[in-house]
């Protein structure tokens, strides 16, 4: 049986927590900091909050929604647009760009290894160029769910 990509975002949702670490093309750590990933699909509405946790700063909280039509999922506001593609059972691609910046580009591939562990790679170019990479790893929280905080993002 083929996972459609709503069977793939219902085994997702939920809460993730982990670590990102931006690398410079040869592989020189840049900067490692603590994430928080809440996600919750709601008939064709994805919703996503990214909280990125770094020492000695606030938290940077970034919202995301996305609209969900069969193997499609587009991201699109004023400021961002992507569109995430199935390539396999367990993993997606996610080409993305911020629209103030479109010569930088970002190709994210997630893969999700078991249902509660999952790792990430962003691969993000500037005019046809890789600049940075990001290695993202990430464990699902058991019994944890963004629901009750859904009113309060959007």
């Amino acid at each position: 049986m083929t996972r459609t990509l709503e069977d793939f975002l219902h085994g997702v949702t939920g809460v993730w927590e982990g670590t990102y670490a931006h690398h410079n093309p040869d592989g020189t750590l840049i900067e490692k900091y603590g994430s928080r990933q809440e996600t919750r699909l709601i008939g064709e509405e994805w919703y996503e909050r990214i909280i990125y946790t770094r020492e000695g700063k606030e938290p940077e909280i970034l919202d995301f929604r996305a609209k969900v039509r069969g193997n499609d999922m587009l991201f699109e506001d004023d400021d961002f647009m992507g569109r995430t593609h199935i390539v396999d059972e367990q993993t997606l691609m996610f080409p993305y760009y911020w629209k103030k910046n479109p010569d930088r580009t970002i190709l994210e591939t997630i893969h999700n290894l078991t249902g509660d562990y999952r790792t990430r790679v962003w691969q993000t170019f500037e005019h046809g160029a890789i600049v940075k990479f990001t290695l993202i790893e990430e464990r699902r929280i058991p019994n944890e769910s963004p629901t009750a905080h859904i009113a309060d993002w959007f």
